[in-house]
């Protein structure tokens, strides 16, 4: 929902009437910084969490909506800053930057919501048209998809997974099934998002393993037997089956709001169909002419 602001130009330019032809602009009064007065149109973002799933001290809790600014040359500098794109803040600053409520750490946010504003932001900027390149998984050429982002759905699970509980501090509780013990997951947050980036890309600097799984599993997990011990849960990991692994993925997958972006995709190459195909973000999210 756009809210562009009452009286973006509060003061209107005074037309008057020169007294001789020849003055000079300047001296008609004209240039002062008073006479103008812009407001930024804003928008009001709709979180995919609905406030739910936050602690009652947290700034969010029970809080369904940001307001966000519309993107200006401001931001783009922050989206062009070498210094920034280098160690990966430009779009945390980017976002914090847009947030109106300068009380909101957008790290803190799950990370639904914050996609939820990521594409909000992109919108006011860049526009609603995406264009991004896709792999088609049945002839492996590179397919240019045009996607419009206002058609962006938010998955916001009203109903917990059979057999799921939820504490009072918003830890989910389900039982595995190949183990059969009770395990406690978290949602997480901006911050925790940033941690597993910089720890994927330190590893890849030290030509170091991939380790990907278990390293969001070590996020996501927060008790196994009812135990938070990170010894118990480096434990449950080490001896977790694979099918407990891909359980604990899908389930979390379920109870995650966030906002999806998908489309039916057709390839041009070999004419595969296939519906509700995951849109890529690509560099061309926030930077369309690189």
């Amino acid at each position: 929902m756009s809210r562009n602001n009452r009286n973006r130009l509060n003061k209107g330019l005074e037309q008057k009437k020169p007294a001789d032809a020849d003055i000079p602009v300047p001296a008609l009064g004209m240039g002062h910084e008073d006479l103008f007065s812009f407001s930024t149109p804003t928008e009001i973002v709709q979180l995919p969490s609905g406030g739910r799933f936050y602690s009652e001290n947290h700034p969010m809790h029970n809080v369904s909506e940001i307001e966000i600014k519309h993107m200006t040359a401001k931001e783009e500098d922050i989206l062009t800053s070498k210094t920034l794109l280098k160690n990966g803040l430009a779009i945390d600053r980017l976002l914090q930057s847009v947030i109106v409520d300068k009380s909101i750490n957008v790290n803190g946010l799950l990370i639904g919501d914050k996609n939820a504003l990521l594409v909000a932001t992109r919108i006011t900027g860049f526009g609603e048209s995406y264009e991004a390149n896709s792999i088609c998984p049945a002839c492996m050429s590179t397919i240019t998809l045009e996607y419009d982002l206002n058609t962006a759905t938010i998955h916001s699970p009203e109903d917990l997974p059979d057999g799921m509980t939820i504490t009072e501090d918003n830890i989910f509780l389900v039982n595995l099934p190949g183990l059969k013990v009770e395990i406690g997951l978290r949602l997480l947050t901006g911050k925790d998002e940033n941690y597993l980036m910089q720890l994927a890309e330190n590893k890849k600097k030290k030509n170091l393993p991939e380790s990907n799984v278990t390293d969001q599993l070590r996020m996501i997990l927060h008790s196994a037997v009812g135990k938070t011990e990170r010894v118990v849960i480096e434990e449950l990991i080490k001896h977790l089956p694979t099918r407990d692994s891909k359980f604990i993925q899908n389930i979390y997958n379920q109870i995650t709001p966030d906002i999806k972006l998908e489309m039916d995709f057709e390839c041009d190459q070999c004419g595969h169909l296939e519906s509700n195909m995951g849109v890529p973000l690509t560099t061309a999210f926030f930077w369309p002419n690189r």
